[in-house]
């Protein structure tokens, strides 16, 4: 029998995989289009991260060529390294130098008796350290007690520390470690000898001036110098307890010839600019060298390098074309092509140094057709050979004064190129000493040869003047001065004249921290504490009629000429010319360079502005999906619809088949 009929349920349609190829179709046009847009988004997002490390490295290489100090190196070569080794600064000067270490710095150290327990009970009360020079001959034996204690004195930049001692900490262990955790400059630690425990004492400084005096106050009064309790551990000059197994000692060394003491066996201004540390007694030589040649090429070597890598990435990422007919994906770019452009143009300029060499070209560096720079070595190396100073200064920031004693000495990203009048008010001083008045002959001998002093606020240590008989009074103010000088502290640099009668020593530095006063007496040279003592003054001027900051010589302009500061000497007051102040090309650079990097730069707003993109990109996406899944609800409904309404349809059509089947003489043909 016939049927009329629709197939599957309800309308016999696939919804589902309608629906599907409905939404596909709906989502992927737009989907296809962010996905291309996100690629070439994070495509250009790596590319700037590429030109942002190119950039960095070629910034790195103009570090050894902003500053004048950049350009004067020195080597060091020591004949022999097992006696010491060596360093150098900037300030460093060619020489050859023979050194002889004759003794090395040594710690203070004491031992005490020996101790049967780590546990064993010492005793209670108070320990004080003072840190000074030790006068101590700990004759042959420390039990045959033939020992002498002549005289303790006082450093004077060192306090007295105390630490009590009480049933808490009263033992052998007990005392190593309170001393130890007070760190107060002593180092305590137990050592067996066979014998016992001994509690060892170490000053942690070396150095004549650093060894160790011990009181001890059990609370019973009197000097507690008795061999029972706490004062087991005194050393002064009442009572020798415990046994000095080293003595303190400074380093002594002879530097062609000119003796030199340190509390340290590294030293410092030995040799003008060299740090020597000596490791073992013995006779070396020690030459240093200019280097500044060599090392100023290879600087400038490394930044034509860096700009030509950093080039060639430029021209990788902005291409047109080329081989396999690829752009780059920078191509058209304008912050890149602006970085690149002020690159190129900063490397054009001339720079106003006040030199024969004020170009890059001057020196050899030329521009190849594919924007990368070329080095001639020779024309290189001839040109620092004809006038080191100009071509150095074509790189960093420099000043040329009308006036010779007034002098460019250092500038901020602050100061503006220009000219710059130059007037001064006041001229700087030196602090100076003025000793009570005193005639030759002088002699010198063990009692009268030592005094101290403090120079700009740091203390010389004890000087000692060589024992003699000086009947020139010029003779004895030059010992004076370089006794100070040698003797004491790097800082305590000071001249020494015989003038009006009475010594005078001025310091080396200018302005208000510039001063010299006495520390320790010495009455027959007359430096007393009521010494006549003055300090220095700052210069006092202005630069480019604006009033600038004085700092001892230093003079440091404001307004345009921030940061811009001059060394001014001479005796001239009044108007001292002019200055023309210019940026070094490696200045320039950077301060381009920091510019495109910086918070504010075009490379730093480009790469914001892409990964907003990208950000935005998702936004989108989030959007398409709410769209979508809007289309998919309505087209859902459509079909449901149509769904129940073929449901309803079919239904219909088999009833009336049904009842059509059933009427008498009516046949269908079934096939």
């Amino acid at each position: 029998m016939a049927t009329i009929s629709v197939g599957g349920i309800g309308s016999g349609l696939d919804v589902n995989g309608i629906l599907e190829q409905l939404v596909a179709a709906e989502r992927l046009p737009t989907e296809n289009r962010l996905n291309f847009k996100e690629a070439t988004l994070q495509a250009e997002l790596s590319a700037f991260g590429s030109i942002k490390s190119a950039v960095s490295t070629f910034q790195s290489s103009l570090s050894n060529l902003k500053s004048a100090s950049s350009f004067t190196t020195t080597g060091v070569n020591v004949g022999d390294t097992d006696v010491l080794t060596a360093t150098t600064t900037s300030v460093a000067q060619e020489g050859s130098y023979s050194v002889e270490t004759q003794s090395l710095a040594q710690a203070h150290s004491l031992a005490s008796i020996a101790f049967d327990k780590l546990d064993e009970t010492i005793g209670s009360g108070t320990l004080t350290f003072s840190f000074g020079e030790t006068d101590y001959d700990p004759g042959t034996s420390f039990i045959a007690n033939d020992d002498t204690y002549t005289n303790f004195e006082k450093n004077t930049e060192r306090s007295s520390e105390s630490i009590v001692i009480d049933s808490s900490n009263n033992t052998v262990t007990g005392i190593r470690d309170a001393i130890n955790e007070k760190d107060i400059g002593v180092s305590a630690s137990i050592v067996d000898d066979g014998a016992g425990y001994r509690l060892l004492l170490t000053s942690t400084q070396q150095g004549l001036d650093n060894s160790l005096e011990i009181s001890v106050d059990e609370g019973t009064g009197g000097t507690n110098t008795n061999t029972e309790g706490l004062s087991l551990l005194a050393f002064n000059e009442n009572a020798t307890n415990v046994e000095q197994t080293q003595a303190a000692q400074d380093a002594k060394i002879t530097v062609n010839g000119l003796t030199l003491f340190r509390e340290s066996n590294s030293l410092t201004g030995a040799i003008p600019g060299v740090t020597l540390n000596i490791k073992k007694l013995g006779t070396t030589q020690v030459n240093v060298t200019n280097t500044s040649n060599t090392q100023a090429q290879a600087n400038i070597s490394i930044f034509v390098n860096s700009f030509n890598d950093l080039t060639t990435t430029f021209n990788s990422l902005t291409k047109f074309g080329g081989e396999n007919e690829e752009n780059g994906i920078l191509l058209g770019d304008t912050t890149s092509k602006n970085v690149l452009q002020q690159i190129r143009r900063e490397n054009g300029n001339a720079i106003n140094n006040g030199g024969t060499f004020n170009s890059l070209a001057s020196i050899g560096i030329t521009t190849q057709r594919d924007g990368t720079l070329s080095l001639d070595a020779k024309k290189l190396s001839d040109a620092f050979t004809d006038d080191f100073d100009s071509v150095a200064r074509l790189f960093y920031d420099s000043g040329n004064a009308s006036d010779s004693n007034v002098s460019f000495s250092n500038s901020s990203s602050s100061t503006q190129e220009g000219n710059y009048q130059v007037s001064i008010s006041k001229l700087a001083t030196q602090g100076k000493l003025v000793g009570e008045p005193v005639s030759g002959p002088i002699t010198i001998n063990a009692s009268n040869d030592s005094f101290s002093l403090n120079v700009d606020g740091n203390s010389t240590g004890t000087i000692t003047i060589n024992s003699g008989l000086y009947t020139d009074m010029d003779t004895l103010a030059s010992e004076i001065e370089n006794r100070i000088n040698q003797q004491g502290s790097q800082s305590a640099s000071v001249s020494v004249s015989y003038s009006g009668g009475a010594f005078q020593i001025s310091s080396s530095s200018y302005g208000s921290a510039s001063t010299v006063t006495v520390a320790t007496s010495n009455s027959s040279l007359k430096f007393t504490v009521d010494a006549v003592s003055s300090s220095g003054a700052n210069v006092v001027g202005s630069i480019g009629g604006l009033p600038a900051i004085g700092n001892g010589q230093q003079l440091v302009g404001s307004g345009k000429a921030a940061g811009l500061e001059l060394t001014v000497r001479g005796n001239t007051i009044g108007s001292r010319g002019d200055i023309t102040f210019s940026k070094g090309l490696a200045a320039k650079l950077d301060s381009v360079l920091s510019e495109f990097l910086g918070k504010d730069g075009q490379v730093t707003a480009k790469t914001d502005s892409i990964n907003k993109q990208i950000k935005d990109i998702e936004e989108q996406r989030l959007d398409l999906s709410v769209r979508v899944a809007s289309v998919e609800a309505r087209y859902r409904k459509q079909f449901t619809a149509l769904d129940v309404l073929m449901g309803q349809l079919n239904t219909t059509s088999s009833f009336l088949q049904q009842q059509l089947d059933s009427l008498p003489g009516v046949a269908f043909n079934q096939n």
